[in-house]
C-alpha cells in the first residue's frame, strides 16, 4: 500500500538530521536511496536533481530541510533560521515578540541532539529547558540540560522520532512526507524530474530551484510544488484534504494548471479546498495569505517560471509531532500519482 511505504520512507529519513543550513548529510544520504531505484541523480548547490527516463516531462519539488538550533558558544544556541540568514544571507532581519514567543513554545521540553554535519556522528544529547526570546535583538536563545557545551555553528536537531498508529502520522514531517511521497510516485512510475531542495525554512529554496531551472535552460509554467500546509482546526486533516491555491501573498500561481488539477479532484471525487478561498472568505486579506517557495519564484522570476501547489494539511505546525492522516496521505498520494503517472495533465 502507498500509505504504508510513504509512512516507511518517512520515519526512516527523519532519522537522519537535516537543520536548515547543515543540509548534506540528509542530501547524501538521498541520493544513495533514489540511485538504488536506479535514477539518475545528481547534486546542485543547494538542491538534489532526481530523474527517471523522461526527466523533462514533469518537474516536481520539495524541500529537505527542517527547523532545529544553531551553538553560538558558551552554552547557548539559537533559532537555526535566524541564523543562518544571518551568516550566509546577511540579513539583518529581526522577528516579532509574537515570533520569537512561538518559537520558543514550539522547542521547550524537547530532546534534541547536536550532529556533526560532515559524518552525522551525534556529540551530545539533552533537554530544552528554557528559551530567552531577547526581543530587542530579534532572536531567541536556548539553554540545553545535559549537554556539553558544542563548538559554534554546531547544528542541534529534534530527537522525538515520527510515529504512525496506521490511522495518523506524527513527527516533525514538513517536509519529510513529501519526499517519502516522491520516493513512492518513482517506484510506481513516475518518470519525470524531482528536485529537492534546501533552505525552504528561510525562504531561499526558491534561488536553487530558478538556478537549476537556468542551468538547464528550462521554460515552464507547470512546476508541481509538494509541501505540508499548517491548519489550526483538525477538520482538513480529519477529512483528507488535498490543499491547492490559486495565490499565495507575493503572486498568482498559473492558474490553467491549478483549474486542471480542481477538475480531476472534482472528477475522481476526491476532497479538496482552496486554500486562499477559505482564508479570503473568512475576511482574511490578501497579506495574509501567507509565502509560499512557489509564490518566491513566480515573484522573484516576474512569471517566468510558475506552476500550483499541492499540499497535505497538518496540524501543531513546525514542531516534532506535526500531524496527518492516513485519508491525507493517501489522497494527497493518490491525487499525485493521477496527474503525474496514470492520467498526467502535464503538458
Amino acid at each position: 500500500m502507498p500509505f504504508d511505504t510513504v509512512v516507511a520512507k518517512t520515519i526512516e529519513y527523519l532519522a537522519i538530521p537535516s537543520v536548515v543550513g547543515h543540509e548534506k548529510l540528509f542530501l547524501q544520504y538521498l541520493e544513495k536511496d533514489f540511485k538504488n531505484l536506479g535514477l539518475t541523480v545528481v547534486r546542485h548547490n543547494g538542491a538534489l536533481e532526481i530523474s527517471g527516463n523522461a526527466p523533462q516531462s514533469t518537474i516536481i519539488s520539495a524541500h529537505v530541510d527542517r527547523h532545529g538550533l544553531i551553538s553560538i558558544g558558551e552554552g547557548k544556541y539559537a533559532y537555526a533560521a535566524e541564523q543562518v540568514k544571518r551568516q550566509k544571507y546577511k540579513e539583518g532581519h529581526t522577528s516579532s515578540q509574537t515570533i520569537l514567543h512561538a518559537i520558543s513554545d514550539r522547542f521547550e521540553d524537547e530532546v534534541v541532539y547536536a550532529y556533526n554535519p560532515v559524518t552525522g556522528d551525534r556529540l551530545g544529547e539533552g533537554v530544552i529547558r528554557d528559551c530567552d526570546p531577547c526581543i530587542a535583538a530579534g532572536h531567541a536563545i536556548f539553554f540545553i540540560d545535559g549537554m556539553d557545551d558544542m563548538p559554534k555553528d554546531t547544528p542541534i536537531a529534534y530527537g522525538r522520532t515520527a510515529i504512525s498508529d496506521g490511522k495518523v502520522l506524527k513527527g516533525q514531517i514538513d517536509n519529510v512526507v513529501s519526499l517519502g511521497v516522491i520516493y513512492t510516485l518513482f517506484q510506481n512510475g513516475f518518470q519525470g524530474t524531482a528536485l529537492v531542495t534546501c533552505e525552504e525554512e528561510i525562504g531561499k529554496s526558491w534561488i536553487h530551484i530558478t538556478d537549476w531551472l537556468e542551468k538547464k535552460n528550462i521554460e515552464t509554467k507547470e512546476l508541481v510544488i509538494l509541501d505540508t500546509s499548517p491548519y489550526r482546526e483538525t477538520a482538513p486533516v480529519d477529512g483528507g484534504v488535498i490543499v491547492l491555491r490559486n495565490r499565495d501573498k507575493s503572486e498568482k500561481f498559473n492558474p490553467i494548471l491549478v483549474e486542471k488539477i480542481k477538475q480531476r479532484c472534482t472528477d475522481l471525487l476526491m476532497p479538496f479546498q482552496i486554500k486562499d478561498e477559505y482564508f479570503l472568505s473568512m475576511g482574511l486579506e490578501i497579506k495574509d495569505l501567507g509565502s509560499t517557495e512557489l509564490g518566491r519564484i513566480v515573484q522573484n522570476s516576474s512569471g517566468r517560471w510558475s506552476g500550483a501547489t499541492v499540499q497535505i494539511p497538518t496540524t501543531e505546525y513546525h514542531t516534532s509531532y506535526e500531524t496527518t492522516s492516513r485519508e491525507a496521505i493517501e489522497n494527497f498520494y493518490a491525487i499525485l500519482q493521477n496527474i503525474l503517472v496514470t492520467h498526467t495533465i502535464i503538458r
